[in-house]
């Protein structure tokens, strides 16, 4: 019997594809949702409603929340830190309270990270590979994205707004504090909300940082297995869990994903799956250039069939999902989630799962 169940990531609002086009993905019944969300504020239940109303019309359930953005005041201890721990805490009671009166048993699942300032970092936006896909992709011996890139996002993956002076302000303040500064934040967090998740039956994956090495000075901590281990071991909880990213986590050589998913498989929420290409053999100054590819290449880094046999033969019972994939046939790319690719790269994780428990 399978037990991971498949899903596709949509977007609470600005999704570029219609809801229908989600229910043409065979064998998808529920879907991930990231939610636009003002971080710091609280996640109104009127919003919650609403976007379980608009999932159910259509025939979907909701699997995973992905995600209730935190604050880089709560990562960086300022001020308003308790105030939006606070917030965060009404966030999860709301998400409860709107699953539970559709009558939707637990538990419920939160997808999250602690990156900061930025959320996943590229600055190889639409690199053509051989096959003419269009991928992303970091190298460390080039520059940084220019905002002609990124369109409307001041910075690529972080919804929080600033000035280019206040951006500037922020990635000090984040250099300064450091690893254990980071730490520090985390532990508190953790410690505010895992008993109200755990009362709420909200297990909270934490996403590991991508790419999983410290990135141009900016300190970064959720980069391997220990790591991992050491967020677990901070609330031993059900409800302080991992979302498995394996391709994140490739992105630094050091780390052995397959030890990884072995050790720490029983704290796994929710699992992304995706591919990278190394673009050299050694790091530069402890980053790591990498291409994303598809999911099913010979080149890739990520042994995903290995790691499905893997988690299929534990009995995890995670959601999972396509990742980032390359844009293909002309459709747009959309920085790593065009809809054609992440579809047929869901096509592929669900036909190894399908060969194993045939």
């Amino acid at each position: 019997m399978i037990d991971m169940e498949p899903t596709m990531l949509m977007w609470s609002t600005g999704d570029k594809n219609p809801l229908a086009y989600y229910r043409q993905v065979p064998g998808v019944k529920r879907l991930t949702v990231y939610f636009d969300t003002v971080p710091g504020q609280v996640v109104e239940r009127a919003r919650l409603d609403r976007v379980l109303e608009l999932l159910g019309e259509v025939g979907f359930g909701l699997a995973v929340v992905e995600t209730f953005v935190i604050s880089n005041a709560i990562k960086l201890e300022l001020s308003a830190r308790d105030e939006h721990i606070e917030a965060y805490c009404q966030t999860l009671r709301n998400y409860g309270a709107a699953m539970r009166a559709r009558g939707l048993e637990g538990p419920y699942r939160i997808c999250y990270d602690f990156m900061g300032p930025e959320n996943w970092w590229r600055n190889l936006l639409s690199v053509l590979d051989e096959e003419d896909r269009s991928c992303l992709g970091y190298d460390p011996r080039q520059p940084e994205p220019g905002l002609e890139q990124l369109g409307d996002r001041p910075r690529l993956g972080y919804p929080e707004r600033y000035t280019q002076e206040q951006y500037k302000r922020v990635v000090a303040m984040f250099k300064e504090r450091g690893e254990e500064g980071l730490w520090s934040a985390l532990e508190y967090f953790l410690k505010a909300i895992i008993p109200v998740a755990a009362e709420e039956q909200i297990l909270m994956g934490l996403h590991p940082d991508d790419p999983s090495f410290n990135v141009r000075g900016r300190p970064r901590i959720v980069k391997d297995g220990a790591a991992l281990q050491r967020v677990v071991d901070i609330v031993p909880s059900a409800s302080n869990g991992i979302t498995f990213c394996p391709g994140s986590l490739a992105t630094n050589r050091r780390n052995d994903v397959m030890s990884i998913a072995k050790q720490l498989w029983p704290h796994f929420v929710f699992c992304h799956f995706r591919n990278i290409r190394f673009l050299a053999a050694e790091a530069f100054d402890g980053e790591w250039a990498f291409l994303e590819t598809y999911h099913e290449d010979e080149k890739g880094s990520v042994p995903i069939p290995a790691l499905m046999k893997l988690l299929f033969e534990k009995g995890c019972k995670a959601p999972y999902r396509a990742d980032h994939a390359p844009g293909m046939y002309g459709h747009d790319a959309n920085f790593g989630y065009g809809l054609v690719a992440r579809a047929q790269g869901l096509s592929y994780l669900q036909g190894i799962l399908r060969g194993l428990g045939a």
